[in-house]
């Protein structure tokens, strides 16, 4: 059994709310995920569970939305 981990993914792209939800809805679409925090000040989500970063950043950007290291 993986362990799960957290994940803080730098994003650009959110301007408002609807981001916000669009990201965490993409988020958590993903296979492994067990939870996700997505700040608009803060340009970030928190993603607790077992996926790769390469998994989460690919449901971000399919979303519309860019990560940033």
């Amino acid at each position: 059994m993986k362990v799960s981990d957290k994940r803080h993914i730098n994003i650009e792209g959110m301007t408002c709310m609807h981001c916000v939800a669009a990201v965490e809805k993409a988020l958590l679409t993903v296979e492994g995920v067990d939870s996700v925090s997505v700040s608009l000040e803060g340009k970030n989500a928190v993603v607790s569970g077992t996926p790769t970063r390469e998994q989460l950043a690919s449901a971000i950007e399919e979303a519309g939305y860019k990560v940033v290291d």
